[in-house]
């Protein structure tokens, strides 16, 4: 049964520390910024031996800092609930508190975590940002959806739409992938959710690198329908 598990906050900034909200039905996750990505994950790493762990995003989201993963509850992690995830934090020279999971470190925080568990990296990018460490495998927009076709195994499979937004001329925001594509993509995911080779699945709207929420809402929209799912956020 699908169910709000941080309540829609509205149509707001994230930024890297803020998330409005957080939308789950069975093994698929749908935020607003893949900071809650890791939490999501938990209940199946917990009980997994081995997994594949498959990124795509216009971002590796995998920043690594020592400072951040001293912090990190390593002991309670996979048992703490949403709300202390969120909360978890420290203090700054700033008279500020610096949350540990944000939407760009908590891959590398948490391939550093299980490392050992983690059969299989691959990563779908634009890449932008910091990459994760260790050895990875890259994908390339011709690879979809023939990739995803031949997956087995027990993968993690985490998807944020500004993968398929980038600049125009004027600087702004737009998606760059067809709505047919947009939707074989997905189908090809549901897929793989029947099969269960894709054990969670995470999805980011990501409206401030995504075209607005505007067009983060449309892009999802086919996502939906290409995952079999009904999904859509309230009006206000």
């Amino acid at each position: 049964m699908a169910e709000w598990l941080v309540p829609f906050d509205g149509r707001n900034h994230s930024t890297s520390i803020k998330l409005n909200f957080l939308w789950n039905d069975g093994p698929i996750f749908i935020m607003d910024n893949h900071r809650a990505a890791m939490w999501c994950w938990m209940n199946f790493v917990k009980e997994s031996e081995q997994f594949g762990l498959f990124h795509v995003d216009r971002h590796y989201d995998a920043l690594f800092s020592e400072k951040d993963y001293a912090h990190v509850p390593l002991d309670g992690l996979e048992k703490m609930d949403i709300h202390d995830y969120l909360s978890c934090g420290y203090d700054n020279e700033f008279f500020a508190v610096t949350p540990v999971f944000r939407w760009d470190n908590y891959l590398g925080l948490f391939i550093e975590r299980y490392r050992d568990k983690i059969a299989t990296l691959i990563t779908a990018t634009h890449e932008r940002g910091s990459e994760p460490s260790g050895n990875f495998a890259r994908c390339y927009p011709w690879d979809f959806p023939g990739t995803l076709d031949r997956l087995n195994g027990e993968w993690i499979f985490n998807l944020d739409l500004d993968y398929f937004c980038s600049r125009n001329s004027s600087g702004e925001m737009e998606q760059i992938f067809t709505d047919e594509y947009i939707f074989d993509f997905a189908k090809a995911l549901a897929a793989q959710i029947s099969k269960e080779t894709i054990k969670v699945l995470t999805i980011s709207l990501s409206p401030e690198c995504a075209a607005g929420w505007t067009g983060s809402e449309k892009i999802m929209k086919i996502v939906g329908e290409g995952l079999g799912i009904i999904f859509a956020l309230p009006e206000k």
